[in-house]
Formats: structure tokens, sequence, C-alpha cells
């Protein structure tokens, strides 16, 4: 029997109506969620087939605590009838396209007849256009989850009811941060291309070539980012199999220029130039841009050399027409270079505690040894996890956090050369910030200013920093948070982390590097760069994204002799190694160098420890 959305709509705004006042006063908003899902036969753990239910169980994770006026436009039947066909033809883009046109033309223009909640969403100052977007997201999480009850127990083996109720938690809150830190339309759209492009909408299938666009994922990437550069939008849409059309408007002196945008599931051919020149033609716009999101064929890019007033991109092609970051690129080279990483650089082994999930207890660790692949193997498999976000690199005084870092930053930045090179799609850009530059109490609008325009003078702004960094074309590491965090108190360091902790978004990638003797206390120390410890300024929200941590080991024997060979003789690489105090300085990297500097003064029977091997270096 289908619920009846008004009853519905009247327990998820007031929960106590139907759970009960004592109940909902000792819940959390997810726990409300899950109580309510029971209460109308909602199996929490297993979302239902029917769309009646997948749109009903969305409501209720949408709408728990919202206020009623907002939630009575979900029981508007022209407005259930958009998310219905969408799920029907599995079709994202249909939902896109008809949720926006009702927005901009029925509810902002007020086209609603005698619908008396208007005029409350308009004194509550409502976005419209957002509230679609985020309960849109919800709906097609939530419909690539309608599984029957027997698939999830072939897939997912689960270890009692207590462990799937926390799960079930885990699982409803963190799908609900992630949808909060959308901060904007642009950053909305550009989630859902990232579902629609990840796996199928429902279970219906596709009924005509509009809805099996394959270029979809590349239009909502391309919308968004238009938008992000305030470029308006003519009505015009032209949706094929292998391509969609657009018309954008961006200011010129005076005027606006009308540029036609053609992009293309797969590679840029004549064909595709050759429609472009008509579409451009018949439109009478200005200009054409042909964009693909992987490569251009050689005999397309010389028949647009033909051409006046058509141009033919990547997509990443054509970020770098408002995003050059080549003085960065040549700034990080020459410092990779200049430190020696790209030669001397020796592969570092690293571990990771295996924590319970329920009792917060270490059970175990996971190693990752140099020879089978080390901390590169994890960084690697980290990069590929979709659902991690941060990873805090740890390790005590130097055992090569910043080589490591710089080293990563080295190979990647070298694929992207290359794919750049190739006009093939680019990994992350990977953007190495060193934080021991700015100041004690940290300001991240500050800290990317200085980065961007004084540093390295790129003219970016924090809108198209934040939009490419949800496009996930960004690698971001802030290395050294031990050496700005140790002039601060520990509430101050907790409120820095958590400030650098607003670049993590979805579709982001962070790593932070950290001294792991920086934490006395080594519990607190986890739970901090795991994202358990709150912020306590009032502008930071504390909700975390998906934090891990993982620490790099020492030297062994075998990497000390390797990289003492880089610098020195057999012999004294043998002497060295045969002297246990300096064996165990030389487990850290850094010391290696120090060690070789300082050996005359230690043949001479001076003392041996960290700081005077430090010492006599340094006084040569």
């Amino acid at each position: 029997m289908p619920i009846e959305l008004g009853l519905l709509i009247r327990a998820v705004s007031v929960p106590a109506s139907i759970l009960g006042k004592p109940v909902v006063e000792r819940l959390s908003r997810d726990e409300k969620v899950i109580a309510l899902l029971k209460h109308f036969k909602l199996d929490p753990d297993h979302p239902p087939e029917k769309f009646s239910d997948v749109y009903a169980y969305a409501l209720v994770e949408y709408g728990v605590d919202k206020p009623e006026p907002i939630l009575t436009l979900f029981r508007r039947d022209d407005f259930r009838q958009i998310f219905r066909n969408a799920f029907d033809n599995n079709s994202p883009q249909r939902l896109l396209q008809a949720g926006e046109h009702y927005v901009v033309n029925v509810l902002e223009a007020g086209k609603v007849g005698t619908w008396p909640e208007l005029q409350a969403w308009r004194e509550a100052n409502i976005d419209h256009r957002r509230e679609f977007l985020y309960f849109s997201q919800l709906f097609v999480k939530v419909a690539k989850r309608t599984r029957t009850p027997q698939e999830v127990l072939r897939d997912h083996k689960l270890d009692g009811i207590e462990r799937q109720q926390n799960g079930l938690h885990q699982e409803i809150t963190l799908r609900r941060q992630d949808l909060e830190r959308l901060r904007t339309h642009e950053a909305m759209r550009t989630e859902i291309a990232r579902l629609a492009a990840s796996e199928r909408l429902a279970l219906g299938a596709v009924t005509s070539d509009q809805e099996q666009c394959r270029a979809f994922s590349l239009a909502q990437q391309l919308k968004g980012w238009f938008e992000t550069l305030d470029y308006a939008f003519e009505p015009y849409e032209v949706w094929e199999e292998d391509y969609f059309e657009c018309i954008i408007q961006i200011p010129a002196r005076r005027r606006f220029d009308r540029i036609l945008v053609r992009g293309i599931s797969g590679a840029a051919g004549l064909d595709d130039v050759k429609g472009l020149r008509q579409s451009v033609e018949a439109q009478k716009t200005d200009e054409g841009w042909l964009v693909s999101n992987r490569r251009k064929l050689p005999i397309a890019e010389q028949e647009i050399e033909k051409e006046r007033d058509l141009f033919c991109y990547t997509f990443d092609e054509l970020i770098d027409e408002v995003a050059d970051f080549s003085s960065y690129v040549d700034w990080l080279e020459e410092e990779i270079k200049g430190r020696g990483v790209d030669r001397y650089y020796i592969p570092l082994g690293c571990r990771q505690d295996d924590i319970d999930p329920l009792t917060q207890r270490i059970r175990g660790e996971n190693r990752y040894p140099e020879d089978k692949g080390g901390i590169e193997r994890y960084i690697r498999q980290w990069l590929a996890d979709e659902t991690k976000e941060h990873v805090s690199v740890l390790g005590e005084f130097g055992t090569g956090k910043t080589w490591f870092v710089l080293h990563y930053a080295w190979i990647t930045l070298q694929a992207y050369k290359t794919a750049k090179e190739e006009g093939t799609e680019r990994p992350r850009l990977p953007l190495v910030i060193t934080l021991r530059d700015y100041a004690k109490a940290l300001d991240l609008e500050n800290v990317l200013a200085g980065f961007f325009f004084t540093k390295h003078n790129i003219r970016l702004t924090s809108k198209v920093f934040n939009q490419l960094n949800r496009m996930g074309k960004l690698l971001l590491i802030f290395d050294g948070f031990d050496e700005m965090a140790a002039r601060v108190d520990r509430q101050q360091m907790i409120n820095n982390f958590w400030e650098l902790a607003k670049v993590v978004v979805p579709g982001s990638k962070a790593i932070l590097t950290c001294r792991t003797e920086h934490f006395p206390d080594a519990k607190e120390g986890r739970a901090l760069l795991n994202a358990e410890l709150k912020a306590s300024t009032d502008n930071l929200t504390g909700e975390p994204p998906q934090f891990e941590s993982v620490e790099l080991e020492k030297f062994n024997r075998d990497q000390i002799r390797r990289v003492l060979s880089f610098k020195a003789d057999e012999a004294t690489v043998e002497q060295i190694l045969n002297n246990s105090e300096l064996r165990d300085l030389a487990e850290r990297p850094l010391m290696v160098e120090l060690i070789l500097e300082a050996l005359p003064e230690i043949e001479q029977g001076k003392p041996v420890d960290l700081s005077r091997v430090y010492l006599y270096a340094m006084t040569r």
C-alpha cells in the first residue's frame, strides 16, 4: 500500500507527532531518520525497489527537522512526476533537465496557482534550486542502492545486529555530511554528474537516444564550470547519443559573445568539426567550441586550424584557458630537482593501525613494506578509492615525509605533463603547500591566496579553485603541519586542522604531513588526524569527511646502504653500518647527509647522538 505523503511529511517535519516526544528528545537527527524509516516500514538497510517507496525513503532522509513549508513541494504530483520519469527511464539527465526547468519556470516564476506555501518559501529565503539539487542527489544515491536483501547478503557478510546498526547509522550520517558539504549549485551538479558516470541510477531500461547521451557527465561538468565562471546560458539545447550542444554568453566589452558549445563523448573527429560548423551557422553564434573529455584526432585539429571562429579543446585544455598553472609547474620541477629528490629518493615503507570501528581499539596493523610498493602503493590505492578524501602521513623527525610528498608530486607531475602533451585526460595536479610559511592561526583563504597569487602568480579566484577541487582536478598536499602547530596551543592546533579540512569536499583528495612525536599522547594524535576532535570556532562545522592516517617506517639496513651509496664509497658505507649508534641515526633519511658531513669529528671519538651529529655537520 502506497505511503500517504501528507502523513509522512508531517512526521519528518515534527518527528514527535509519530515517535513521541520522550523518544525524539533522546535521538540524534540520523537516529530519527532510522526510526521513521522503520515506522513507515521502509527497511533502512535495504532501500525498496518501487519508485513511490524510493521517493518516500529519500524524503525521510532529506526532510527530518526541516520546516513543513519546504516539504509541501514534494507532495505535488507535477514535481514527483519529474523524479518518476527519471527513475523509470534510468536518466539523471532527464532529472536535472526537467527539474531545473520546473524550478526556473514554475517555482522562481511563481507559476503555482494558489499554492499558499510559496509565500512561506519566499519569506524564509529558501533557495529553490539548492533544495531541488540537494534532494536530487539524495534520491539518486538511494535509487542506486535499490537491491534486494538477498543481493545485499550475497555481497556483504554482516557480523551481527549491533554492527549492522552502527554501519547503517554511519552510512546515513556520511551521506548527509557529504551533501551538506556541497554548498553551491555548481558543486551539487558536479556531484550528480559524478554519480551518473559511476553507476546506473535505478533498475529501468533507457528508452531513447536522448536519454542515452554518452556525454551526459561531460555536459554536467561543463555546465558547472561555466556557472563557476558566471557565464549565462541560452535556452538552446541539443541532446544526441554521442554529443550535446548548448549556447553560452561570455561577457565582453559592452556586449556578450555567444558561444555554441558541442561536447562529445569520444575523441573529437572530422565529422564533429563539420557538425559544429553547421550548428554555429544555424544559430548565428560568434564562435563554436568543440569539447572532448579525452582527446582530439589530428585530422580534427588540422580542420579547426582553418577556421577563424571554431576552436577544439579537451575539457582540461578549456580549464587551462582560465587556470594557468605553468609557473607553479616550473617551480615544482625546479624545487624537486634542486633537492635531488628525482635522483636520490629511496622507497619508504609505512604502516597503519587497524582500528575496531565499534570499540576504537587497535586490533592489529597493516604494513606496506618498501619492497612491495610501500607508501606509494598505499597512496595509489587511496587515490583510487572514491570514499577516501584525506590522509595524514605521519613520521618521526627526519623519516622522509617531505621527500616522500615531493617524490610523489614528481611522479604525478610527470604523468600530468605527459597527458597534457598527448591531449588525453589528465591525472590530478599535485599542489605542494608548505605550512611553515603561514601564521600560527590559519585562515584557509589567506593560505591559498598566498600560494596562488603571491608565491606563484596564478590568478585564480577561490570560486574557481573550489570547483577544480570538487571536479577532482587537484591533489592537495599540505606539508609540515607540525612545524606550524608547534607554535600554538592544543585548541588552536585543532582549529587549524579543521581550517585546512575545509578543502576536503566530495571529489577532493588532500594529504597532510606531520611528525608523530608532535603528539605526546598517541591516542589524541590519532583522534585529531582522524578528525575526531572538534573545532571550537563557530564557522567550522567539525563534520568529518573521510579521514585516515598512515605512519612512515624508518630505514632498514638495506635502505641505509642504498642511500649512503649515492654519496659515499663502500668503505665509508661499511664504517657507518658497523657503528650501531650511527646506524640507528641513519634510519632517518634526513640524518644520512649530516652523518657524512660529521664523520671526521665522529672518527675522533666525539660523542654521537642526533643533536651532536647535527651540530658537528653545521659547524664544519
